[in-house]
């Protein structure tokens, strides 16, 4: 049996016995009942099990009855069931004590009814109820099937697999990335003892208890996969729901595409664009691919991005899975209909912008760094970068969108531009004068900066950092304290003194402009010496 012993007072006849006693344990386990009035009956005991007794062996001995009430309590039994008015008139005031400070339940069990049809009444309910439960089970292993033989990504899987199981889920990246939950738990009580061992796991959780899966794929750990359960009891057929669960999870999200072996809709989809990208496909058989393979987010106003990793970061691959999974799955990002494929040695993502977005470019950057926050504090992903096209109306222009991204990363390496996310809007500028003799940019840059870096200037270094990183983040305050790591009152006092030195307004765009061109060109120009 597995009931707890409150849901075995609902069982007719048991429904007539009166809880006398031990009220804060009737979320005991019900496992087993045994009939003993032997003085030694404690030396039996097995976890789970409740005793029935007439109080034969101890009805002129309270220390036998005492002596079996902590025996109970020690070997986890579930209760004890007087049955009174035989040898017992009464239960002794000195037992409902004991019962009470364990937190162990005496029942006072019905005179008119045996014991034996107490206890074929228990296991019969407890029969009825586990063929439901494998009913329910069957029923949902068959949904999560279906669900699987669709061979469609859908970034409701997470919403679709939770309400199939009937219960809260968490579902993290291989780094201890929150992809989803919807528990009523904080992520940092959800990563609680993070890092896990890669091996299967029950843990308390709270009044709650947590199966937790690893999600393994023939590369190893892509992450993990919990399941939330107030229930306190688990069938074996329950389990193996739950890894059929993990086991979709895992495809889904152990995206390592092997070379020429990946029969999926991305990998043929990769190799339709690397083909457009390359000339080695027309624009007319582009469009009838993307048709065939369903790609609709070229049809509205979209926004490509190119993501890359360091060639000297020890897991480029599995990096780029991870960025991939915050892509499709983060919250922030929900608001995308979007697109990700692996084209050259990087991730080709295109979104789909909202229409209420079109004219606000700088949501879809605020979204794509919040999202990518989580991977970009962390040491393993130092050398990630996202190069963001500017935002394309027509189908015939994502070639042009891939190569701004392609143009952004090659400007901001010979710029020395650090930022993860970084739009090509922010290197037009030097895409309009990269042409210009060395010559002309030097004299540049020095009469702009003269002030500053002259042979004969004493300037102090934060003032000109704190100028150089507000100029790089598009004059924002609140960005370049957090780099920096000082108060936003701190930043405008420097950038209040150094305009003084400069005789300049940085409330004027000309001199806000005149400024980018300068540190451009200054970059770019010790860049070039190396």
């Amino acid at each position: 049996m597995h009931l707890t012993v409150e849901e075995a007072l609902t069982i007719y006849p048991l429904s007539h016995a009166k809880l006398v006693a031990g009220q804060k344990g009737v979320s005991r386990i019900l496992r087993s009942v045994n009939v003993m009035d032997a003085p030694d009956a404690g030396d039996w005991v097995k976890s789970g099990e409740m005793l029935f007794t007439t109080a034969f062996a101890m009805k002129d001995h309270l220390e036998v009855a005492l002596t079996l009430l902590r025996m109970l309590n020690e070997r986890g039994g579930a209760g004890l069931g007087i049955k009174v008015g035989r040898y017992w008139s009464q239960i002794p005031q000195e037992l409902f004590d004991e019962a009470n400070r364990l937190d162990i339940p005496i029942l006072e069990l019905p005179y008119e009814f045996t014991f034996s049809d107490q206890m074929d009444a228990l296991f019969n309910a407890e029969h009825t109820k586990t063929t439901k439960k494998l009913q329910t089970i069957l029923e949902k292993q068959k949904q999560l099937m279906q669900f699987a033989l669709r061979h469609k990504e859908s970034s409701d899987i997470f919403h679709m697999i939770s309400g199939i199981l009937g219960q809260p889920i968490a579902v993290f990246g291989h780094s201890g990335n929150v992809l989803f939950h919807n528990t009523s738990w904080a992520e940092d009580i959800l990563l609680h003892q993070w890092p896990w061992h890669k091996n299967v796991q029950w843990e308390g959780f709270g009044d709650t208890r947590c199966f937790r899966i690893p999600l393994m794929d023939p590369q190893g750990c892509t992450g993990f996969f919990k399941v939330y359960l107030n229930s306190p009891l688990t069938l074996k057929e329950e389990e193996a729901l739950f890894y059929q669960a993990a086991e979709i999870l895992t495809y889904h999200l152990g995206l390592d595409i092997q070379q020429g072996k990946d029969p999926s809709r991305q990998h043929a989809l990769s190799q339709v664009f690397t083909d457009f990208f390359g000339r080695e496909l027309s624009f007319h058989d582009f469009m009838k691919s993307c048709k065939i393979y369903h790609l609709s987010v070229l049809s509205a106003t979209y926004q490509c991005v190119f993501t890359t990793v360091a060639p000297e970061h020890p897991n480029v691959k599995r990096l780029l899975n991870e960025v991939r999974q915050e892509l499709i799955y983060h919250p922030i990002m929900q608001h995308y209909e979007s697109e990700h494929l692996y084209i050259a040695d990087g991730l080709l993502s295109i979104f789909a912008l909202p229409e209420e977005q079109l004219f606000h470019k700088k949501e879809f950057i605020a979204a794509l760094t919040s999202c990518l926050s989580n991977l970009t504090t962390r040491t393993s992903a130092s050398n990630l970068n996202c190069w963001v096209s500017r935002a394309k109306a027509h189908p015939e222009l994502v070639y042009d969108a891939y190569n701004e991204c392609l143009e952004t990363s090659r400007a901001a390496h010979r710029l020395r531009m650090n930022q993860t996310v970084l739009h090509h809007e922010s290197i037009e500028l030097f895409s309009l004068f990269q042409h210009l003799s060395k010559e002309a940019m030097r004299s540049y840059y020095n009469y702009v900066l003269e002030p500053i870096f002259g042979n004969n200037k004493h300037i102090d270094q934060e003032l000109a950092l704190t100028l150089e990183v507000y100029l790089e983040y598009d004059g924002s305050i609140n960005e370049t304290s957090r780099l920096l790591f000082i108060h936003r009152n701190t930043v405008s006092y420097r950038l209040e003194k150094i305009a003084d030195i400069l005789q300049m307004d940085f409330k004027k765009m000309s001199d806000v402009l005149r400024l980018k061109l300068a540190f451009l060109f200054r970059n770019y120009l010790q860049t070039s010496k190396h």
